[in-house]
């Protein structure tokens, strides 16, 4: 404990026991009105204190970072009509899908999906709408439905690289969605003047397809198993829906349905025994 300090120290003495305790502010006896205090001199800060004003900016909007206006949705598939009805070669059908701009799906697709295999097939297989793998590869049944296909048509001796394959839609809807009117509108004269110009003897119809080609509500589990004819402009195609292998991956049970489907098909497919 410390011992009270004696009034005989000299001052000296007294300050540096202060300081030896720690002690570094003095407090007077009586209070200070710091608001009373004259005020410290402005000081002009330095070079590198002084920060420079921040210049304002302004953000884009979206129209603004598009690099091509939006067109209407009913004037595009006008459009799509002139554009696909002035084809005159398959050739230039892919060349028209790949120049064709102002369409969301397409921007938003990563490949354009057009066809593979033969164009002078009599068998044309049309697929549904672009899944990831064929949005990815740019080739109609890719991936593992691709491989299920195969031995689908080979059961009915059927080679499908003897075949022409197709797409419903050139671009993947985003997230695999399903198509609004409005996209199927602007599609459907590049898939009807495709098969027009493939001139193919029959259809197949996978799927989603089905519907979307003949304009039908109904889904393929009431269209399936049953020939149609369908209208491409000036070509009338004999054509015959079918559960999609991707379908039939998901759902096992109903391979028993297609394989009787397949058996209904095989005699009237040409080339086939």
């Amino acid at each position: 404990m410390m011992r009270p300090m004696q009034m005989d120290l000299q001052d000296k003495q007294i300050l540096d026991f202060y300081c030896e305790a720690g002690v570094d502010e003095v407090i007077g006896d009586t209070p200070v009105n710091h608001f009373d205090l004259p005020s410290a001199p402005a000081t002009t800060p330095s070079i590198q204190e002084q920060k420079p004003t921040p210049v304002r900016t302004t953000r884009p909007t979206p129209s603004s970072m598009r690099h091509s206006p939006a067109i209407p949705g009913g004037e595009l598939a006008e459009t799509a009509k002139k554009i696909a009805a002035g084809c005159s070669s398959i050739d230039e059908l892919k060349q028209a899908l790949n120049s064709f701009d102002g369409f969301f799906l397409k921007k938003m697709a990563t490949n354009t999906v057009f066809g593979e295999g033969d164009p002078a097939s009599p068998i044309l297989l049309i697929d549904r709408a672009p899944s990831a793998e064929e949005d990815r590869t740019g080739l109609p049944f890719a991936g593992e439905g691709g491989l299920l296909l195969r031995k689908m048509l080979a059961a009915i001796d059927l080679d499908v690289e003897t075949t022409y394959r197709i797409s419903a839609l050139p671009w993947r809807p985003p997230g695999g969605k399903t198509p609004t009117k409005e996209e199927q509108a602007i599609c459907l004269p590049f898939l009807k003047r495709h098969i027009e110009l493939a001139n193919p003897q029959v259809g197949i119809l996978f799927g989603e397809a089905a519907s979307f080609l003949s304009d039908q509500k109904a889904g393929i589990n009431r269209l399936r198993g049953k020939w149609m004819d369908v209208s491409c402009n000036s070509k009338s195609v004999r054509a015959f829906p079918i559960f999609h292998p991707a379908f039939l991956m998901e759902h096992p049970a109903s391979k028993k349905t297609a394989w009787q489907d397949l058996l209904t098909l095989k005699p009237d497919l040409p080339g086939i025994a």
